[in-house]
């Protein structure tokens, strides 16, 4: 895990000073995605800046530091992921690697290879380099998008940075909101992640994509290099467990200590039991909410459980009505938008005890409902023709997945949209839109798999960002084993309706004939159950204390009647949300600086404003 940022000028050379400054900015911004060094790298002609925070996980050693240039000086690399496996053909010899980190291996695939080379990487990575050879720059994220990398138009260029908070730092874009962005994000609450953000000119670079900047005549051109391809090759349980044990063994090496989230369910049990089959030790945690409540915390019997089958104790992570306004408080600025799910408290809360017990690696089960699971079509615009039409496309979008199935947020934000002048058919316009797009990308009539993919282009990324939020505020490194581009392959290339044959359980049934070995039956056998949220009567007390204390976002008014009608997750959204906003309106100028020096220093505060050596 690493921060990386930085700046690209459009209309010719800026003062090399000031450009490292504005890394440094930058930079400073991003210290808790990475403690272990940082740097910032000028371009000699003063049109590019580059920076970077370091999480030092494999070879802990200053070989690894960022900005890291090639052996000829003529390629740049700021990295934030890791890259387990190059399954492009071989190439021109590597030149002799300086230590066992694997943002130099990265930096010599794309030295040679450029973008290229990115589709045939396993691994999670957000990476920007600058190429002076074709005097080109290069953002890239990974194929499923567990790294996030944001961008944004600024006068006379482009910046980009691991996240909002590092943009904003620059001092060279406003923190804005827009109610009709606010309300279309809250309508769609987890599946509202596509190219745009929160914030008012900010760009999210959607996964499998690269964004080149041609310094030669200033065009920024955006591009996809991988997408899953369709298929109806049917396989055996047997192949997808060889696939999956890969996966794990690919995600293991790591320097540092390492952790799980486990949750009970049949996909971080599964991962939990695969590292321990390779004698890793890796601890599990699992989440604790206070209260009486059974449903808020029936994942606990379950994960220990699993935790015992493998042969420890898992840590409890316990989550106290008191925490709430404290945890969200903190998380507001690293989240960049308001809580939707109420799993961003669980996650943060889990991620904060894991650093505390001095654990960096941690490895998680996310990505694999949207790969073997959610087969009602209940989660995606399905347009199968067989059936009714209430079921799929746009009247199921603008009616039942909204006002039909969460009523209680319907009613709020209703109210908030009549408030802020937006029509909810506005509203429902940028729905439709922006939902059919990935559903129609996949190049296939099988509307199952139509909608697999709408869900690992929007839903999924929505979990990766919460995920990268949570994790990175603690300086942690989360590994989905799940997000591995061979399993997606196979996901894609079988039969839909092999997923859905009887086996074990009611849900994911094919996955988990291939993982059973790993798995306690009463794990096999449970019901479907998302991520735990507070749902104790104490939870919902004290948010509406809160809310009632720090006013609506925009300052906004429910009735009475409607208000005591509100849920926990109604009102978690409203605190987040106002704190969120009211952190924006306040937030710092400028962070603290790094030194800035024009010569190439080891350790923290490195700054390079030369050219190539």
């Amino acid at each position: 895990m690493c921060g990386i940022a930085g700046f690209v000028s459009l209309d010719g050379p800026r003062d090399r000073d000031r450009l490292a400054a504005l890394g440094a900015r930058m930079t400073a911004a991003l210290r808790h995605r990475g403690p272990d060094g940082d740097g910032v790298h000028v371009s000699a002609d003063g049109r590019v800046v580059l920076g970077a925070t370091r999480l030092a996980v494999r070879d802990l050693s200053d070989a690894g530091d960022q900005p890291m240039h090639s052996p000829d000086g003529q390629v740049t690399l700021v990295y934030n992921g890791e890259l387990y496996r190059d399954r492009n053909p071989a190439g021109a010899p590597p030149w002799p690697l300086r230590g066992g980190c694997d943002t130099e291996e990265f930096l010599r695939i794309v030295h040679e290879r450029s973008e290229a080379a990115l589709p045939g990487l396993d691994g999670m990575f957000a990476a920007a380099w600058h190429d002076r050879r074709t005097d080109r720059l290069v953002l890239a994220r990974d194929h499923f998008g567990v790294k996030p990398l944001v961008w944004a138009r600024v006068d006379g260029g482009l910046l980009f940075a691991s996240e909002i908070g590092a943009l904003l730092a620059s001092g060279l874009l406003d923190a804005r909101v827009e109610p009709l962005t606010f309300l279309h994000r809250a309508y769609v609450r987890m599946d509202a992640v596509d190219d745009g953000t929160w914030i008012a000119g900010v760009h999210s670079l959607e996964p499998a994509h690269t964004l080149v900047v041609d310094l030669r005549d200033g065009s920024v051109r955006r591009r996809r290099y991988w997408a899953p391809v369709a298929a109806e090759e049917p396989i055996a349980p047997e192949v997808l467990r060889a696939a999956f044990h890969d996966a794990v063994a690919m995600r293991r090496p790591s320097d540092v200590p390492m952790a799980a989230v486990v949750s009970g369910g049949v996909d971080s049990s599964a991962v939990f039991g695969a590292l321990r089959r390779l004698d890793c030790d890796v601890a599990p945690y699992v989440v604790r909410y206070e209260g009486a409540d059974e449903g808020q915390n029936e994942d606990v019997p379950y994960a220990v459980e699993v935790a015992r089958l493998g042969g420890r104790e898992p840590v409890l992570c316990d989550i106290r009505v008191d925490d709430v306004a404290a945890l969200a408080t903190r998380l507001a600025p690293h989240l960049q938008r308001p809580f939707l799910h109420g799993a961003e408290l669980a996650l943060f809360r889990t991620y904060e005890r894991i650093a505390a017990d001095r654990r960096t690696v941690v490895f998680s089960g996310h990505g694999s409902d949207e790969l073997w699971g959610y087969q009602e079509g209940r989660y995606f615009p399905i347009a199968d023709p067989a059936r009714p039409l209430d079921t799929h496309g746009e009247h199921y979008l603008r009616t039942r997945l909204y006002r039909d199935e969460r009523p209680g947020w319907h009613r709020m934000l209703d109210a908030l949209a009549a408030q802020l002048g937006v029509a909810e058919r506005d509203i429902t316009d940028l729905v439709w839109e922006r939902t059919l797009a990935p559903y129609r990308e996949l190049e296939t009539l099988d509307p199952h798999k139509r909608g697999r993919h709408h869900l690992m282009r929007r839903f999924l990324v929505y979990v990766n960002e919460m995920v990268d939020a949570c994790s990175s505020a603690f300086s942690l490194e989360d590994r989905p084993s799940f997000q591995d581009v061979t399993l997606a392959e196979i996901a894609f290339g079988m039969p839909e309706h092999v997923k859905n044959r009887e086996g074990p359980g009611t849900v994911k049934p094919f996955l988990k004939q291939a993982v059973r070995h790993l798995l306690p039956d009463g794990v096999l056998n449970r019901p479907k159950k998302g991520f735990p949220s507070p749902g104790d009567p104490a939870f919902r007390d004290r948010l509406v204390a809160l809310v009632r204390d720090t006013g609506l976002p925009y300052d906004l008014r429910l009735d009475g009647a409607l208000f005591d009608e509100l849920g926990i997750g109604e009102l978690m959204f409203l605190f987040s949300a106002r704190v969120w906003l009211d952190g924006l309106r306040a937030r710092p100028a400028d962070p603290a600086p790094i030194r800035v020096s024009s010569e190439r220093q080891g350790g923290q505060g490195r700054v390079e404003a030369s050219g190539p050596r």
